[in-house]
């Protein structure tokens, strides 16, 4: 969380994770998981491909997701509604420097122009800070990232473990769960249906909101998260925007200004948007 020294302004504390500290940070993560109330995301990715070679049920923007791979997954982790408390990471995990836990994901999700990809959206993505040089060469594999993952309690990878104790948030969320989602089955095809994939989400990631689908009936909210946060008066702390990292802490934000101005900052007014993914449940 953003945290101040000596009356300055606020900081954010960024892991940027890559294959050589991916195991050490997400250690960090475990050791914190317990405390976290929220966990906002987002995931970049190389353009949407459809392929009509084999038939799907699900809405179109989940038939998408399998012909391309995630070049970057982002999450804010958030211990409090208040975005001024401190994050304190355990003794054997302290840093000098203290705040909200945000965390950068780097995946070798294509290696330009051999993976399927849309041109445009490689292009967009380059201009916003992704290094598709380094991603060959040092971005992580996604086996490895899917198993730390299931091991950190971010994530309830079987019927059998513990209730989550964070609710996961995305904005326009479809496309960034199926994401995940392809990469925690290690490539597995997605479900033709749109109820056995809304069970692998509720299965895996417990409770989520999905603010594109929160902003019904929020007077004077539309358009994409930019615009949002714009009307939200939510400024851009860190990075810029389709910088998945920076996407996912205003993702953040934005909720808890919306819960804030519009649900009278209580969870029993959110309860009836929870589960329900914009995209799929809605369009």
């Amino acid at each position: 969380m953003p945290s101040q020294r000596g009356g300055g302004p606020p900081y954010l504390v960024v892991r940027r994770v890559w294959a050589w500290n991916l195991e050490y940070e997400f250690s960090i993560i475990a050791s914190l998981v317990d405390r976290f109330s929220y966990v906002a995301f987002d995931t970049e990715f190389p353009g949407l491909l459809y392929s009509t070679g084999r038939p799907h049920r699900l809405p179109r923007p989940a038939c998408g997701t399998p012909s391309s791979r995630p070049t970057s997954t982002r999450w804010s982790s958030s211990n409090s509604a208040s975005p001024l408390r401190r994050l304190r990471p355990p003794p054997r995990h302290r840093h000098r420097r203290r705040g909200r836990v945000r965390v950068g994901v780097q995946l070798p999700g294509i290696r330009r122009p051999t993976r399927p990809h849309a041109p445009d959206s490689i292009d967009l993505l380059r201009s916003s800070g992704i290094d598709f040089d380094r991603l060959p060469r040092f971005g992580i594999d996604s086996g490895d990232f899917a198993a730390l993952l299931c091991r950190s309690g971010l994530v309830a990878h079987c019927r059998f473990c513990r209730p989550l104790s964070a609710r996961w948030i995305a904005f326009h969320g479809c496309y960034d769960f199926a994401y995940l989602i392809k990469v925690l089955g290690n490539g597995t095809p997605l479900p033709d249906t749109l109820e056995e994939f809304l069970g692998l989400v509720n299965l895996l990631f417990g409770e989520t909101v999905d603010l594109k689908y929160m902003m019904f009936g929020c007077e004077g909210l539309s358009g994409g998260l930019e615009s949002v946060a714009s009307t939200l008066g939510v400024p851009r702390q860190a990075g810029k925007s389709h910088q998945a990292g920076s996407d996912s802490l205003v993702t953040y934000q934005v909720y808890l200004k919306m819960k804030r101005r519009f649900f009278n900052d209580r969870d029993a007014t959110v309860a009836r948007h929870r589960g329900i993914i914009y995209g799929l449940h809605a369009c």
